[in-house]
């Protein structure tokens, strides 16, 4: 009984502990946490460090409104919404919404590496058994179908993100027009990126609309005969690809497809479903070819 009192009694320190110094940053640091854009139409969370409740439906007229209760809350963690809303601190059938941001959160659990064999964990539900990796099918211990996975991103899954946030960065700029200064890139605490657009052009959007804007940022639905890859009408077969100057996923597929064929081995043109007697001049002849594409188009 008595260990269960001095346990009870740090863990009590402990808590009193972190929340001071949660306290402390709060006092000295509030004024410089900066506010989202339209302020006065987000719905704020905030997380509570007693109980790891989150408490809901708070909103802020001002950016003062919001530091002094971050002083006087005291929360582990804040979060605000997404979208607009008439009435942020009513119940969510009756805020009444007025629009979203587009919001991409990039996760380095859904990029595949190579380093995911050595410090991801699953482990079945049924029996305990685990293994790294990716999970098996079926539980090789008791035959169960049901896992819990336990990522862990390391520097190399992280940079993995970085480098598809980028790519997704270009292509909001580039082929949607969007400016740098409607953009806000953040890590998002953990194994990736959040790519957010606060825009008036996307904050109306439906759900079919912005599954339209992921799609095409995924490159789902890509028809190649609408991006220069279609087979010639002509009787000498010949195909006019897509030019590394053209817009939108034309440029891409050529500019992919250059970057590609400028190291590309006889083992990864197999792959890619070539045969020697195309492998075998495409590589003897590879930076003739290669220059005449870039000067001439393909």
């Amino acid at each position: 009984m008595n260990v269960r009192r001095k346990s009870r009694n740090m863990s009590s320190l402990s808590q009193s502990f972190i929340r001071d110094k949660f306290a402390d940053y709060y006092k000295q640091h509030s004024a410089s946490i900066l506010p989202p854009s339209s302020l006065k139409r987000r719905e704020f969370g905030f997380l509570l460090l007693e109980k790891r409740l989150m408490l809901r439906h708070k909103g802020f007229m001002n950016v003062d409104g919001l530091r002094s209760s971050l002083c006087t809350i005291v929360p582990s963690d804040v979060y605000y919404s997404s979208a607009y809303y008439e009435r942020p601190e009513e119940e969510m059938k009756a805020k009444g919404w007025l629009g979203a941001d587009l919001i991409f959160d990039i996760d380095a659990d859904h990029i595949p590496t190579p380093c995911a064999t050595v410090h991801d964990l699953w482990v079945c539900t049924g029996c305990g058994a685990s293994g790294r990796g990716k999970h098996p099918p079926t539980c090789p211990a008791c035959g169960g179908i049901k896992f819990k996975e336990k990522p862990w991103p390391c520097e190399v899954c992280l940079e993995a993100a970085k480098a598809e946030a980028i790519k997704l960065v270009d292509v909001l700029i580039e082929d949607f027009g969007f400016s740098s200064e409607v953009l806000t890139v953040a890590f998002s605490g953990h194994r990736g990126y959040h790519v957010h657009v606060e825009s008036e052009a996307v904050r109306g959007l439906d759900s079919l609309a912005r599954k339209e804007v992921v799609d095409y940022v995924m490159g789902i639905g890509l028809e190649a005969e609408f991006h220069g890859l279609g087979r010639s009408a002509t009787p000498d077969r010949r195909v006019s690809g897509p030019d590394l100057n053209d817009r939108g996923w034309r440029g891409r597929v050529a500019k992919g497809t250059y970057d590609f064929l400028l190291t590309a081995s006889k083992e990864e043109l197999t792959k890619i479903g070539l045969k020697a007697q195309q492998i075998n001049p495409l590589i003897k002849h590879r930076e003739v070819l290669l220059k005449s594409w870039k000067q001439k188009g393909p």
